[in-house]
C-alpha cells in the first residue's frame, strides 16, 4: 500500500507544480491564473487528503479524484487562456493592417 501513497502524493506535487509553471508562465492572462490558482489548490488538498485520512483506500480515491479534477481544471483554464489570447493577438494583427492599407490609401 506505501507504493500506492507514495504514487498518489507524486501526482500531486507534480499538479502542484504543473500549476506553479502555468502561473509562471500566464504574464498577466487572468483565465490562464485561474487554473493555475485551481492546479495548486487541488494539488494541495490532494496532499493533506493523503497525509490526514487514517483510511488507506479512502484517501487514494479522494487524492485521486482531486488530482483528476486539479489536472482537468487547469487544462480547461490554460486553453481557455490559450484560445483568448490567440483571438486578441489575431485582432491586434489585423488593426495593425487595416492601419497600414489607411496609410497606404491616403497616400495615392
Amino acid at each position: 500500500m506505501g507504493t500506492w501513497i507514495w504514487g498518489a502524493a507524486t501526482m500531486a506535487i507534480v499538479v502542484i507544480i504543473a500549476g506553479g509553471i502555468a502561473w509562471w508562465l500566464a504574464h498577466g492572462c487572468a483565465l490562464t491564473r485561474v487554473g493555475a490558482i485551481g492546479a495548486v489548490l487541488g494539488g494541495l488538498f490532494a496532499l493533506g487528503t493523503l497525509a490526514v485520512t487514517l483510511d488507506f483506500d479512502s484517501a487514494l480515491r479522494v487524492s485521486a479524484t482531486a488530482t483528476i479534477a486539479a489536472g482537468a481544471w487547469l487544462l480547461v483554464w490554460a486553453l481557455a487562456g490559450g484560445i483568448r489570447g490567440q483571438r486578441l493577438l489575431n485582432a491586434e494583427v489585423a488593426e495593425r493592417q487595416a492601419e497600414s492599407l489607411r496609410r497606404e490609401a491616403s497616400r495615392v
